[in-house]
């Protein structure tokens, strides 16, 4: 108890003994009942004002404690903010190299002689310290066109980028300083976004509409959200202010530490209606190492498609909400289809650890041990179970197609080609920048089959096989009947980014499966 609320309770015990003391001496007057009348009424009223005068002191204690709690709340964000600051970047994605702009200088006299700080095209967005010798990380959409990135320091110093790496299906990026040797620079500190709860306090930093520097405060919305165009993580929902150049800023704690990386809002404006989202540092955290240790993402891959538990399905199933996750789909040809795993088990756990979202157990298994086997609890039939899945490499491209986004999608595999098809969707298609073609996209090519030893790759598309066109998995089934692997199958393709060209799959010694 504060120093001011004893005094208070102190002085309220005062009043109080006062009164009793007094209705004592009234008990004491016995005679002259009109003086005994006034005598009261005189009491109550000065009782009144005491209480009164009371109240007012302890109201006016209560509403410096508020100021006091507030003003603490303030030093607690400006001590976070100022962890960060100096660490968070300002990023300039130049779609043209300053020898292609010098070029163009000559040749055009309209054109300034030095290159601005700003070009037509070029892209703006934040980015965050996470070294001292200079690795940035930052969204993968803020860098992923640009010929030539400048980073900016709130200090004023800039620096080009030596190299970046990219994940896209997290859509972080990774970003190498070109520093001097020994050169030290700020820097910020990874949290642990798992600890992060709804009603959480996190602070915004970066450089909306190149506002550099700006801050603004809100706190944890939701956790495990998901955005369908970015294919393999979960996010935090915030309404702290998210905007066009906060991408790849940092969502930070009121430790200072970074607990995820802004990436995306919902807005019908353009601007923060306060629905932003970030991806998890603990998520970040994986990726980045990856990133800087091998320059690319190994994840683990299982072959199943997933779904949360409905009340409906749970009925049916006779299991629990939340009782883990159901299956979907099983990939042909998948580690899931070869342990014996079936549509409608319910996965409970993962390498002992429990499974109750769909991202729980995108996360865990991804992150997996490759190459080796692990163990997945399920239930099937009331029953539980438990099978050894083998790990295996997931392949490069199928990250870029979001795995099949529905899994009602016909599939088929072509188990003595290796390749996994179904038929794509117009969305898949443009991502891709196929244009109007139609056809079977390979999302799965087996490693070491006879389709991968012949070229064909994950993401590429299959619109012909021997000249007969393969719109359809039917058309697909029948065109292959008439094949022969002797004479050498022909298949018609459609890379990414729309290059044609044709495969040519001939008998090699490698035993049917």
């Amino acid at each position: 108890m504060s120093l001011s609320n004893a005094n208070n309770c102190c002085n309220k015990f005062v009043a109080f003994e006062f009164l009793y003391s007094q209705i004592l001496y009234l008990r004491i007057l016995q005679g002259g009942r009109s003086f005994l009348f006034l005598y009261f009424i005189f009491l109550l009223f000065f009782c009144e004002i005491l209480f009164l005068r009371l109240n007012a002191e302890e109201k006016s204690v209560d509403d410096d404690n508020v100021l006091i709690r507030a003003n603490e709340l303030s030093v607690a964000f400006r001590n976070a903010t100022n962890r960060v600051l100096p660490a968070t970047v300002k990023i300039i994605s130049r779609i043209q190299t300053t020898e292609e702009y010098n070029a163009m200088s000559k040749l055009s006299p309209a054109l300034p002689a030095t290159r601005q700080r700003r070009n037509p095209g070029d892209n703006t967005g934040t980015g965050v310290l996470i070294d001292s010798s200079g690795i940035v990380v930052t969204n993968n959409h803020v860098v992923t066109v640009a010929r030539e990135i400048d980073v900016e320091l709130p200090d004023g110093r800039t620096y080009f980028a030596r190299k970046f790496r990219h994940d896209p299906d997290t859509d972080v990026a990774v970003i190498w300083l070109d520093t001097e040797a020994n050169e030290k620079l700020p820097y910020a500190v990874f949290g642990d976004s798992d600890k992060m709860d709804i009603c959480d306090w996190v602070i915004a930093v970066g450089n909306p509409f190149e506002l550099d520097s700006t801050v603004s405060a809100g706190i944890i919305s939701a956790k495990g959200r998901s955005l369908q165009r970015v294919s393999r993580t979960e996010f935090l929902q915030t309404d702290a202010a998210i905007n066009p150049g906060n991408s790849g800023g940092p969502l930070i704690n009121l430790k200072g530490e970074i607990i995820g990386i802004n990436t995306a809002i919902v807005s019908r404006t353009g601007g923060s209606q306060g629905i932003g989202f970030a991806v998890p540092s603990n998520n970040v955290k994986w990726v980045v190492d990856q990133l800087v240790k091998k320059n690319r993402v190994d994840r683990a891959w299982f072959g199943v498609i997933l779904a949360s538990i409905t009340p409906g399905e749970a009925n049916r199933l006779g299991v629990r909400m939340k009782a883990g996750v159901i299956i979907d789909k099983v990939l042909p040809g998948s580690p899931c289809e070869e342990a014996g795993l079936l549509p409608d088990d319910v996965i409970i756990k993962f390498d002992g650890q429990p499974v109750k979202e769909v991202y729980q157990f995108q996360r865990l298994s991804e992150r997996a041990e490759i190459n080796r086997e692990h163990v997945i609890d399920f239930i099937r039939d009331r029953k539980f179970k438990r099978v050894n899945v083998w790990a295996v490499l997931l392949p490069k491209h199928q990250q870029r197609i979001n795995l099949i986004g529905d899994a009602k999608t016909p599939s088929y595999f072509d188990r003595q080609l290796g390749i996994l098809l179904m038929t794509p969707s117009d969305i898949m298609l443009k991502t891709l920048k196929m244009g109007d073609k139609h056809g079977l996209l390979a999302i799965t090519v087996i490693p070491e089959s006879r389709a991968h030893r012949a070229g064909l790759s994950d993401g590429m598309l299959i619109t012909a096989v021997d000249n007969i066109p393969t719109a359809t998995i039917k058309q697909y089934i029948e065109a292959r009947e008439g094949t022969s692997l002797s004479n050498g199958i022909t298949l018609n393709i459609v890379e990414p980014q729309g290059a044609e060209k044709k495969i040519i799959i001939k008998l090699d010694p490698m035993p049917e499966n």
